[in-house]
Order: structure tokens, then sequence, then C-alpha cells
């Protein structure tokens, strides 16, 4: 499992657990965060998460930023059809912070394992890897229905726009 010098890592896992053990965090969370951790000790996670220069963490965090980006042009196209003025202000602004930071949790704790899922099944099934991938990116979104329906919306669009840079970012890194 582990091998080398991997002191360093067990140390730091050892302590983020501890963390969120005693954390008020919700109990849902703490187990899936959990579970991502001690996936950090198999070099298989380890391996696919950090291949082609760490593709998989840079597409969770593209994604965040596009849903984010995209949330804030339509609010502000919104605006310009209703004919009101667009403020940005200081309300504005902190949302939309928040909710980078809430779509960054979700692409990190729940899109990486759902994307190494993915990736894990859909290489069996060559032939239609790209809409069985696309399919269980897209059920999951849709599985957060059932964990808080008020976060399921924003959950597909993340899993639809994860999924779409996942592909993109993997057809780059293959062609050259």
């Amino acid at each position: 499992m582990i091998k080398g010098n991997s002191y360093i890592l067990i140390f730091s896992l050892l302590v983020f657990l501890i963390i969120v053990l005693v954390s008020t965090t919700p109990i849902i969370i703490k187990t899936l965060l959990v579970i991502i951790t001690i996936g950090f000790l198999f070099p298989i996670i380890r391996k696919i998460l950090f291949k082609d220069k760490f593709r998989k963490i840079k597409v969770a965090f593209y994604s965040s930023l596009t849903f984010t980006i995209g949330f804030f042009l339509i609010s502000f196209l919104i605006s310009m059809i209703e004919e009101q003025s667009f403020n940005l202000n200081r309300e504005l602004f902190l949302f939309i912070i928040i909710l980078l930071f809430y779509s960054l949790i979700g692409n990190f704790v729940y899109g990486l394992p759902v994307t190494l899922i993915a990736e894990f099944i859909s290489m069996k099934f060559f032939n239609i890897r790209f809409w069985l991938s696309g399919l269980i990116h897209i059920g999951f979104g849709l599985g957060t229905y059932f964990i808080d329906p008020g976060f399921s919306i924003p959950a597909i669009i993340c899993s639809i726009i994860f999924f779409a840079l996942d592909e993109i970012t993997k057809k780059h890194s293959t062609s050259y």
C-alpha cells in the first residue's frame, strides 16, 4: 500500500483525520472526507489524481471557477434583459465568493471521487467509454438530490462542467 519514505504523507493524513473527526462537521461530510483521506493511501488513486500534471485536480478547480463565472454572467445578463442596473455591491461579491467556496468543496470532496469511479468503470468499456463516463458524472450529480435537494441543480451543472472539462483536458493531454 504505502512504500518508501511516506512518513510525511501518513502524518499529514492522520492530522487531517483527527481534525475532521473532532470537528462539528455533519456526519455525512465527515464520512466522505475520511473515505477520501484513506483513498490517498492507495498509490493507484494518487497516480490517477496526480498524472498529467495534476489534471484531475486542475479540472476540479476550473469547474468551480467556470460555474461561478457562469453564475455571475447569467446574473449580469438577466439584469440587462430586465433593464435593471447591475450593481456589484458587497453582498453580491460576498455571495459569489461563497458560491465559489461551496463549488470548490463540492468538486474536490464529491467530484474528484466521482471522476475516479467514472474513469475506473468506463475504462473497461472502451467502445462506450465517453457516454458511460458522462452518465456516471451526471448520475452522481443527480444523486445529490437525495443528500440535499437544494444543491441538486448546481451539482448537476457542476457535474456536466466537470465532465466536459475532464474530457477536453484528457484529449489535450493525450494529443501531445
